[in-house]
């Protein structure tokens, strides 16, 4: 997988979809790969480096 694939990847798993809809987006990449990239994509959203932006 090549790095524009994987960013791809990342931004499909920043909008919101779940593991399951990231793969059918991608079925030429293995099942690993992705799980891999959603995890860390994830993990970062989720992390302590994570912007929140109230807007109320």
């Amino acid at each position: 997988m090549q790095e524009q694939d994987k960013r791809a990847v990342e931004s499909m798993c920043r909008c919101g979809l779940d593991i399951d809809g990231v793969i059918a987006l991608f079925p030429k990449f293995s099942r690993e790969d992705i799980v891999l990239i959603y995890e860390a994509t994830k993990g970062v959203a989720g992390g302590e480096n994570c912007i929140s932006i109230n807007c109320s």
